[in-house]
C-alpha cells in the first residue's frame, strides 16, 4: 500500500511538473518566436505578465471557493493552446496565452499544496521546472531551430488529455482548522516584500559570462535546483534557517562576484531557496487559501517584474544596491516568519 501510494505521489508530481515546464516554454515560444511584438514590445509585456501572474491571485480565491483546481489546470492549458490560432490578433493572443497560464499554475498549484505531506518539498519540485521551461521555449524561439508552428500546441493538448487521469493522491484537511493569526494580512505582505526583490534582481542581474552556452545552462540548472532544494531543505530545517539562510548566503556573491562563473551560479541557487519558502510561509498563515496563497506569490513576482519591463531597473544593477536589498529582504523575511511563528 505505501509503495502504490508513492508511486501515485511520484507520477502526480512527474507530469505536473513536465506540463510546468511545457507551459511556460509553449508560453515562451509564443511570444518570441510566433507573435510580432516590435512595435508594442512594452505593453504586449506588461499585459502578458498582468495576465500570467497578477490573475493567479483571483483565480486562486475562486478556485479555494468554488472552482475544481484540476479543471482550472486542464482548461489553462486549452487556453495556451488556443492562443496559438491568434497568432495574427497579438492582444487577443497574449490574454489567452496569460490567462491559461495563470490557470494552470494557480490550479495545479493548489493540488500540490493539498498533498497530505511534505509540502514544501513536493512545490518546490513543482516550481523548479519553470525557468527550464521558458529558457527552452526563449532557445527555441531566438535560434532559428525551425521548431513547427503546432508542436507545443500538441504537446498542451496531450499532456492535458493525460492529466484527466492523473489522480490527486490524497488530500490534506489537518492544517485548516489552524487559528489563523489577527495580524495576519501584515505577515502576508511582509513575506510578498523579499518575493518582489527577488523577482526585480532576478530578472535584472547581468551575468557577463552566460553568453557560453554550458555556463547559460548552468545557470538556468541552479535557479532550478535552489527551488527545489530550498522545499526539500526547508521540510527538514524549517523555513527561516533555509529562506533568510539562502538570502544571506546569496548576498555577497550576487552583489560583489556575480561576474565570478561559479560564484555567480552558486548566487542564484541560493537565492532562489525564497521560492519555495515564500509560497509555504503565507500558506501558513491562511491554511484554507491553497489557491490564494500561491497566487499572492505570483502577484509579489510580477509587481517586482514592472521596473524592469518598462526599462527602469538601472538603479537595481548596482553592486551595493544589490547587497542591500538582499540584506533587506532576509530581515523582513526573518521578521515574517517569526511573527507568524509567534502568533501561531
Amino acid at each position: 500500500m505505501i509503495s502504490n501510494r508513492i508511486f501515485r505521489i511520484s507520477t502526480f508530481i512527474t507530469f505536473y511538473s513536465l506540463t510546468h515546464l511545457a507551459t511556460d516554454a509553449a508560453c515562451a515560444f509564443l511570444l518570441l518566436g510566433v507573435l510580432e511584438l516590435q512595435d508594442h514590445i512594452i505593453l504586449s509585456l506588461i499585459l502578458y505578465n498582468a495576465a500570467a501572474f497578477a490573475l493567479q491571485a483571483p483565480f486562486g480565491f475562486i478556485i479555494d471557493r468554488a472552482l475544481n483546481p484540476k479543471l482550472a489546470a486542464i482548461v489553462g492549458l486549452v487556453f495556451v493552446t488556443v492562443s496559438f490560432l491568434f497568432w495574427n490578433n497579438i492582444f487577443t493572443a497574449l490574454i489567452l496565452a496569460g490567462t491559461g497560464n495563470a490557470l494552470f499554475h494557480v490550479g495545479a498549484g493548489s493540488l500540490v499544496l493539498s498533498l497530505k505531506n511534505k509540502k514544501a518539498t513536493f512545490s518546490g519540485i513543482f516550481v523548479a521546472p519553470g525557468g527550464i521551461g521558458l529558457a527552452l521555449g526563449t532557445f527555441f524561439a531566438v535560434s532559428g531551430a525551425g521548431l513547427n508552428f503546432i508542436f507545443f500546441p500538441l504537446v498542451l493538448i496531450i499532456l492535458a488529455a493525460i492529466l484527466c487521469f492523473i489522480k490527486t493522491p490524497g488530500l490534506n484537511r489537518t492544517n485548516e482548522g489552524k487559528r489563523i493569526p489577527d495580524n495576519r494580512f501584515l505577515i502576508i505582505f511582509l513575506i510578498m516584500i523579499p518575493i518582489a526583490i527577488r523577482s526585480l534582481l532576478g530578472l535584472s542581474a547581468e551575468f557577463p559570462w552566460k553568453d557560453n552556452q554550458l555556463l547559460y545552462v548552468s545557470l538556468i540548472s541552479a535557479i532550478a535546483l535552489g527551488k527545489a532544494f530550498g522545499g526539500i531543505l526547508s521540510d527538514r530545517f524549517g523555513l527561516i534557517n533555509v529562506g533568510v539562510g539562502g538570502l544571506l548566503f546569496s548576498m555577497p556573491l550576487l552583489a560583489f562576484f556575480s561576474s565570478i562563473p561559479i560564484f555567480g551560479i552558486l548566487g542564484v541557487f541560493f537565492f532562489n531557496f525564497t521560492m519555495t519558502v515564500t509560497l509555504i510561509a503565507i500558506w501558513s498563515v491562511m491554511p484554507k487559501y491553497k489557491g490564494l496563497s500561491f497566487g499572492l506569490t505570483t502577484l509579489a513576482i510580477f509587481i517586482g517584474a514592472l521596473p524592469v519591463i518598462i526599462g527602469k531597473d538601472l538603479w537595481a544593477k548596482n553592486d551595493w544596491t544589490v547587497f542591500v536589498l538582499i540584506f533587506s529582504a532576509a530581515i523582513i523575511l526573518f521578521a515574517a516568519i517569526r511573527l507568524m511563528k509567534y502568533e501561531i
